[in-house]
């Protein structure tokens, strides 16, 4: 084996620093190894070393006092650096060590055998030796003894490094092992792809380990690895980076050959895991290409990472990074940090305002809806279709949703003195309706401002997640025996199951703009939505038509019973002070 000495100092040192081994701490293990060197070696003392940039470490020990040793003068930095064992049979009499300070003074050493430990790529990082306090002599058998126990030794420094680098349900390569792949490629200027391959999205493996226990999820996690390796005939290193996440690191040339085997894999791999249940399985993948050598292997990591989001949202098998999308993602990730220091540390930023209800007859306003709005220093104004969706997958949309109801409230009382008396309404999403203790957190809300349920009125977002939802159904239901005013937003948007009619109990129904935007130009939507209001009034539901931009859009409302409106026929979202203003004005006018 080619024995990489001290004259490339710094890649034995980042192999030092990639075994994760150059501590003080001692090791019990191999506390235990040197105490059986010194009983197979009849010695009073053994050690086990490891050589940092100035001094030895001493990583295990049996009967010595100190925890490291400076290079000058260490024997063990001499067998280190020579590469070979060494045997000093009296060190007083020795040209090389007599005026070390271990042997002219304490410990008093005078005699050393060491081994040299030998990493697999044949770097030297330290010794294993035994130590007497008198001269002796050392036999051949004991040479070879020692050889064999520094060849434990380094078996278990390189076994305890191992059990970082693999993953331990698959027994796969793992991400740290990509990372140092990565680190130590030779191919200078050669250009490879890293692929990452996920094959379980991981919010269903946690539902199945839920549901049936995690050595299900761990035997298929085992069952998919195998199958890549399988499908590319043990050839490549699959590593396995993540919970149901694998990956593969390519030469450039072979890029076309590996998509096309990783398409037949998507094609196979539900069919190929066998399971005693149906499981979903689909294969996406991403990849980026970079050159040799890389500088940030996390970069190359992270630019993976963001090509696979985008086969993920965009269901498409395969994509390759893009810049674009990655800064996107930046941004939003951006978003999201700051948001999170803005509601934490009550900073400026977040806003309401306010955009008017009306009765379709009357013309009367009857309420206003809270709408939020975040002023970005950077970007300026940052709309909530933004930043919301964000919000949405995190911790954060409790603190944002009471953020908005406390500010509601505010507004409400403020307007009270007024004498402006319609209620609020605010938007409230399916996740805080499932939240321990809503109803009495908002009721609480609600009197440390003086006010009642009658003042502010709840939007119920995301309606089909409400009925998905036992606890959140459960609140709704709570909160309208307190009495709160309860309406399902944009009905007729996407796909509306009319089954939660029945089983969520508002007051008012929201028809979506989308469904009433034709309805001025084309007979079949005027069909569609006289019928639909039809229906909800035999329901008893009050329908409010939001998205109503023009006269005549508000005049077919009015024919076919409409009982509200909202949109920018009457105004826009409105700050405050505006909304005062447009109020005086519009009353004056309806009164005129």
């Amino acid at each position: 084996m080619l024995r990489h000495l001290s004259h490339d100092e710094k890649k034995r040192m980042q192999t030092l620093d990639t075994l994760q081994d150059l501590d003080i701490s001692q090791d019990e293990i191999l506390n235990k190894l040197t105490a059986l060197a010194c009983q197979v070696l009849k010695m009073p003392t053994s050690l086990v070393t490891l050589s940092g940039s100035h001094k030895q470490h001493v990583k295990a020990k049996t009967n010595f006092a100190l925890q490291e040793m400076e290079k000058l003068g260490s024997f063990d930095q001499f067998t280190a650096q020579t590469g070979c064992f060494l045997i000093c049979q009296d060190a007083m009499r020795d040209e090389r060590f007599k005026k070390s300070p271990y042997v002219s003074g304490a410990p008093y050493i005078r005699f050393y055998a060491g081994i040299p430990l030998f990493t697999e790529e044949g770097y030297a990082i330290g010794t294993l030796c035994v130590i007497d306090y008198v001269p002796r002599t050392f036999s051949m058998f004991q040479l070879h003894t020692l050889k064999n126990l520094a060849n434990i030794a380094m078996s278990l420094i390189n076994y305890r490094n191992a059990i970082g680098l693999v993953d331990a349900v698959t027994m796969l390569p793992n991400r740290q092992q990509l990372i140092e792949d990565i680190n130590h490629m030779t191919d200078i200027h050669e250009n490879y792809f890293l692929f990452l391959i996920e094959c379980i999205d991981v919010s269903y493996a946690y539902q199945m380990s839920r549901a049936l226990g995690m050595p299900t999820v761990e035997a298929m996690l085992k069952d998919i690895g195998m199958f890549l390796r399988l499908s590319f005939n043990f050839r490549e290193n699959v590593y396995c980076t993540a919970l149901g996440r694998y990956a593969l690191l390519i030469k450039a040339e072979r890029k076309e050959q590996i998509l096309a085997k990783l398409d037949e894999c998507a094609d196979r791999i539900q069919e190929s895991i066998i399971s005693h249940i149906p499981l979903k399985l689909e294969l996406f993948v991403g990849y980026t290409e970079f050159k040799i050598p890389v500088s940030d292997p996390q970069r190359i990591l992270r630019e993976s990472m963001s090509a696979l989001y985008d086969a993920i949202n965009n269901n498409t098998r395969q994509r390759a990074y893009h810049e674009s999308s990655d800064k996107a993602q930046q941004l939003a990730f951006t978003l999201l940090n700051e948001l999170t220091d803005v509601l934490q540390h009550d900073k400026p930023g977040l806003y309401l305002v306010y955009q008017p209800k009306l009765h379709i007859r009357t013309r009367k306003v009857i309420g206003a809806e809270a709408l939020l709005r975040w002023h970005q220093p950077e970007l300026g104004n940052v709309f909530p279709d933004r930043f919301i969706p964000l919000a949405e997958g995190t911790t954060l949309m409790q603190p944002l949703t009471e953020w908005v109801i406390r500010q509601a409230a505010r507004q409400v009382t403020i307007w009270r003195r007024a004498g402006i008396l319609f209620p609020i309404s605010v938007n409230v999403a399916a996740s805080n309706f499932a939240e321990e203790n809503f109803t009495a957190r908002l009721i609480n809300n609600l009197e440390a401002h003086g006010l009642t349920s009658s003042d502010i009125e709840l939007e119920c977002l995301e309606t089909q997640k409400i009925v998905e939802s036992s606890k959140a159904l459960a609140t709704i239901i709570e909160l309208k025996q307190h009495g709160f005013t309860l309406s399902l937003d944009d009905f007729g948007a996407g796909y509306s199951n009319l089954n939660y009619l029945k089983n969520i109990p508002a007051t008012t129904i929201k028809l979506d703009k989308s469904l009433i935007q034709d309805i001025k130009n084309d007979l079949d939507s005027r069909t569609i939505v006289e019928s639909i209001i039809d229906m909800l009034h035999k329901l008893n539901y009050q329908v409010l038509a939001e998205g109503v931009e023009d006269n005549e859009t508000l005049d077919y409302l009015d024919s076919f019973g409409c009982d509200e409106v909202q949109g920018y026929y009457f105004s826009r979202p409105l700050l405050p002070e505006d909304f005062i203003a447009w109020l005086h004005h519009h009353e004056a006018r309806i009164t005129a």
